[in-house]
């Protein structure tokens, strides 16, 4: 199997579950990867790069782990970017508006209990984000670093992030709530992603219904074929038509793609393997 250091870890690990513990004694921080409900979390969300910046190493560290169980690296000049972003994340010195920051402008939730008990922490950050006092920060106590989710929320919901690394297995991530602007473009942006339980999402997609609803099923496809899938039948969606997707888990990088796109994603997250989309023109 070719990898590059933008591979996820998931794809490794599929291609040959070896591989688990070949990454898992290249440093002791990814030593987590053996936990199932951990290597659940984490795998498809994380890249060579990324996993290489959590356990201190580097990325031929994988190259050289992964290459007796059939693995051959080919360079990717993405990792680069790569570099650049974590070192942006993870500096040793706080940014000023965190250094500055009252204790009481402070908001922490800790994740650990949640991926302990094998659940995807994503729904309950959304929704904690959402509850956080505009140009206040949340700080996310976790395990390793949330890359996806750094992303995804400085798409267009958090000024600016930091990580804080505490130690090899705690990792505190602040993120800076933007001010909210009472435009109704920004009250569009603020409303784009909404995380929903089983009968506000029926609500929602009974507005869709018939000719107006496009059904597809990514739950079976690999990567990266659920995104690229999704991103396809989007572009041919009608004007008050809606896409249904049958997914295995919240899309975090589509979320990304999605967030500077004129659409309203809705999510209903049932469990592991089993989450609704529905996807329309905003």
């Amino acid at each position: 199997m070719d990898f590059n250091a933008e591979t996820k870890i998931s794809d490794i690990i599929q291609y040959n579950k070896s591989s688990i513990d070949a990454i898992a004694s290249i440093a002791p921080p990814l030593k987590r990867l053996k936990n199932p409900i951990l290597r659940k979390v984490m795998a498809s969300r994380v890249t060579v790069a990324e996993a290489a910046k959590m356990g201190g190493c580097k990325v031929e560290d994988f190259e050289r782990a992964l290459q007796p169980l059939g693995y051959n690296f080919v360079e990717n000049n993405e990792a680069v970017l790569n570099t650049v972003f974590q070192q942006k994340t993870t500096g040793s010195e706080k940014p000023h508006w965190l250094e500055t920051a009252p204790d009481t402008d402070v908001i922490r939730f800790d994740v650990r209990p949640i991926i302990e008990h094998g659940t995807d922490p994503l729904k309950e950050i959304m929704q904690k984000f959402k509850e956080v006092p505009d140009g206040k920060i949340l700080c996310i106590i976790n395990t390793f670093v949330p890359t996806p989710l750094i992303h995804l929320l400085e798409k267009d919901k958090a000024e600016a992030s930091f990580v804080d690394t505490i130690s090899a297995t705690e990792f505190h991530t602040y993120f800076l709530k933007k001010q909210k602007n009472t435009s109704a473009a920004d009250d569009k942006t603020e409303a784009k992603t909404v995380m929903h339980n089983a009968a506000s999402f029926e609500k929602i997609c009974s507005l869709f219904t018939g000719e107006k609803r496009k059904t597809i099923d990514v739950r079976d496809l690999e990567m990266p074929l659920p995104m690229q899938t999704i991103l396809a039948e989007l572009e041919k969606l009608p004007v008050g038509h809606g896409l249904y997707v049958h997914h295995k888990r919240v899309p975090v990088y589509l979320l990304e793609e999605l967030a500077s796109k004129d659409l309203a994603v809705h999510i209903y997250n049932i469990d592991e393997g089993d989450v609704k989309m529905l996807i329309f023109k905003d």
